[in-house]
């Protein structure tokens, strides 16, 4: 919803700031005053084109800003979300939105969402969610097949059916998504796991132990000086005990002598005894020399061995880790990679059964929703000719079209889904009208005029809600919508605009008496020179303002105390209007 629109430097606006409420706001002002430079300005700041013929005379730019409040899930919220621009309030149940748009006249624009730069584009997207402006230049909803869908859904109550399709589309699409990912790496996944197998072989081949490579590096050194540890045990075998002067023979003959020392001083006996067991560590120090000399595997062969087993073990090494336990862990993680990747095939074939089972849900509900929808175009044809009567335009006709799922304006198919499946179901409508009795059908954006296209869109909306998704944050513009009609008519007018302000914001620029007496906000645009300079300003009006602008509109220059008598009775009549209205509701 429109809180403030700012405009600086616009056409014959130098600054202009104007507060917006809920409910029909309606501007009114003389011709020629720039009521619809307001409703130009608005679509400036969404986005629309620009050109630099718009700036004020002398000035260097143009500046337009809008102030609006949205729901925490509304369109507009979930695609400042999407793109980075939440608000920091963005928990809350309602959130503020500023967009801003200065238009140079060197023919650059920048362009601020939320006090961030943003891009044009961004800004009409976005635009397109917060408002819907109609009027002799303004047809988007019109070009839009969804939004045809939405009317006619708004008309039949389908909402529950609508979230129940895409709901029921968002799990086929997923799954059609993994499927096409799953199978469009197919050769990717067998290349891998040829490649998982081809590791997982030559490390369980070699089959390291941790620790191995350390071991194995010990016995190479041992090997390779086999001859020299051959000889040094062998000498030390003879030079402790085989040689003829043995360190044991030697030891021997001077435990001998402190025996002797013992005949003549005791203490000697106890150092003899000492001796003895050195005697015992020495000969088990030999032993051990004769043994390893004799026990220890020397052969070349053995030395052969390790070598290779070495080398297996270093090129495991240099492709999986940095030790013999990391090349372990590195095998251990392939195994099981591998073993999911031979498990993909089943599960492929589950998620394909799946996928059929969602897709024939999906059809169901779908077929479902377009029963309905047929149903509803039906009487959507019929109760609106009522409508274009009271707007007249009785000799126009409507009428809905189903377009197949092959047509051209139908949607295209989407990877598995099929030509014309979308989260909006199978249909895709068109409104088709015809002007005059005995016409052809063609599509409503290509026949209407201006002011016939805005009560065209005025009484589609007076039946179909109005509200394209975006409820009471949306906000619906109207001008030119009393163009060529008045009296009744023009009573009928304001009417449907007050409903559809119901559940809706409106602006509506208006010439008619009969339609401003439906204004639950009133805006008088007058233009003034100030100085040598014209400007345009707007005065927001009290109830006695409101009474005496439907006066001037009534009378013309003169406001005669008749014509203040028939505003206050057109306010009080549609006032009562509005009272009965909201005690139907």
């Amino acid at each position: 919803m429109l809180r403030l629109l700012r405009i600086r430097n616009l056409a014959l606006i130098r600054e202009l700031e104007v507060e917006f409420g809920r409910g029909l706001n309606l501007l009114t002002g003389e011709t020629g005053s720039g009521k619809s430079i307001l409703v130009d300005a608005l679509g400036l700041a969404l986005g629309a084109r620009a050109s630099q013929e718009m700036i004020r005379t002398d000035c260097d730019s143009a500046v337009l800003e809008g102030m609006f409040e949205v729901g925490a899930s509304s369109p507009a919220a979930t695609l400042l979300a999407e793109a980075g621009f939440a608000p920091e309030d963005a928990g809350a149940s309602a959130v503020e939105l500023v967009v801003r748009r200065e238009i140079a006249s060197n023919g650059r624009n920048r362009v601020f969402v939320n006090d961030r730069l943003s891009t044009l584009s961004f800004l009409k997207s976005l635009g397109e969610r917060l408002a819907d402006i109609h009027g002799q230049q303004e047809q988007q909803s019109l070009l839009d097949l969804g939004t045809h869908r939405g009317w006619l859904d708004e008309f039949g109550g389908n909402r529950a059916l609508a979230q129940d399709v895409r709901a029921r589309f968002r799990l086929v699409r997923e799954t059609a998504r993994r499927l096409d990912e799953i199978e469009g790496g197919e050769q990717e996944r067998l290349r891998r796991i040829d490649n998982l197998r081809f590791q997982v072989g030559e490390i369980e081949k070699v089959a390291p132990r941790p620790g191995e490579k350390e071991d194995l590096e010990r016995e190479r050194d041992f090997l390779a000086n086999r001859e020299r540890i051959l000889a040094l045990s062998t000498e030390a075998y003879a030079l402790l005990y085989e040689s003829e002067a043995s360190v044991l023979g030697k030891l021997n003959h001077v435990a001998k002598v402190c025996r002797e020392l013992g005949e003549f001083d005791a203490d000697w006996n106890a150092r003899a005894e000492a001796l003895a067991d050195c005697r015992y560590k020495l000969e088990d120090v030999a032993y051990a020399a004769r043994d390893y000399a004799d026990g220890g595997d020397f052969s070349p062969a053995r030395l052969e061995a390790v070598h290779q087993r070495l080398d297996a073990i270093e090129r495991l090494i240099r492709k999986y880790g940095a030790s013999c336990e990391e090349v372990v862990a590195y095998g251990g993680r392939c195994a099981a990679e591998l073993d999911g990747l031979l498990d993909a095939g089943d599960s492929t074939e589950r998620l394909a059964e799946r996928f059929g089972e969602e897709l024939k849900s999906y059809e169901a509900a779908a077929r479902r929703l377009s029963e309905k929808r047929r149903e509803d175009a039906c009487r959507l044809e019929g109760a609106i000719r009522g409508e274009f009567a009271a707007l007249a335009m009785g000799r126009m006709e409507l009428h809905v079209k189903f377009h197949a799922p092959g047509d051209a304006r139908a949607k295209a198919a989407t990877g598995r889904l099929p030509a014309g499946y979308g989260p909006d179901g199978m249909d895709t409508v068109e409104f088709l009208i015809a002007p005059n009795q005995g016409e052809e059908m063609r599509p409503l954006a290509k026949i209407a005029s201006g002011g016939e296209l805005s009560r065209l869109m005025l009484a589609v909306k007076s039946l179909c809600g109005g509200a394209e998704g975006g409820g009471a944050d949306m906000t619906l513009v109207f001008d030119e919508v009393d163009a060529g009609v008045g009296g009744r008519v023009a009573e009928a007018v304001g009417k449907r605009l007050a409903g559809i302000a119901e559940g809706n914001q409106v602006l509506c620029v208006t010439h008619l008496p009969q339609v401003a007496a439906f204004a639950r906000r009133h805006y008088n645009v007058r233009k003034e020179v100030v100085g040598e300079r014209t400007e345009t300003f707007v005065t927001p009006l009290d109830a006695k303002g409101q009474e005496e602008e439907v006066a001037r509109m009534l009378g013309g220059e003169t406001i005669t105390d008749a014509a203040r008598r028939v505003a206050a009775e057109m306010l009080e009549r549609s006032q009562a209007s509005a009272r009965k209205k909201r005690a139907r509701s």
